[in-house]
């Protein structure tokens, strides 16, 4: 479950980046696209933990 979570997180981060490709900078794209790393970031650090080679 650990790892459908963290591939939804991504998922979820990187359509939220993509929304905000046509606005302009000027309508407030930039929290889309902060929030949208936020997420990515947080989906790839879980991602990278669930398949990485050591168990705990």
């Amino acid at each position: 479950m650990a790892k459908l979570s963290a591939w939804l997180v991504t998922l979820i981060g990187v359509l939220w980046l993509v929304g905000p490709l046509g606005m302009s900078w000027i309508t407030g794209a930039w929290v889309s696209i902060v929030i949208g790393l936020a997420f990515l970031v947080m989906g790839i650090g879980k991602l990278m933990r669930n398949y990485s080679g050591k168990r705990r």
